[in-house]
């Protein structure tokens, strides 16, 4: 199971694909239901993302990690996924990130829905 592999996977040489390995954990986790663990990989690579300074890898975290907060809608949920789109929208403005750009207000939309 590619989910369990992954998930031992705790330290990677390359500081850059930690971030993104651990915003993959995150997306599997949510894709088989296990919304904490989920909850856990995201949270763990916005803040290597924000530490190392990987705006792009943290605006790609917060987008996804928005997506699983919008399909699950548990109290809090709506609210903590603005948060997380006005952080991508942010970056990836600045960084001129258009196709991220483009799924994070894609995404605002069914959020006002």
């Amino acid at each position: 199971d590619i989910y369990l592999s992954l998930r031992q996977v705790k330290v990677a040489t390359i500081g850059l694909f930690l971030g993104g390995l651990d915003t993959l954990k995150g997306r599997l986790a949510a894709a088989l239901g296990k919304m904490t663990v989920a909850t856990e990989h995201f949270e763990s690579a916005i803040a290597f993302s924000r530490a190392a300074r990987y705006r792009a890898d943290l605006a790609w975290a917060d987008y996804y990690y928005a997506e699983m907060l919008l399909a699950g809608n548990a109290p809090g949920d709506r609210e903590k996924a603005t948060e997380l789109q006005d952080e991508a929208i942010a970056i990836a403005t600045e960084l001129g990130m258009k196709p991220l750009l483009e799924r994070v207000l894609a995404q605002r939309e069914i959020l006002k829905a």
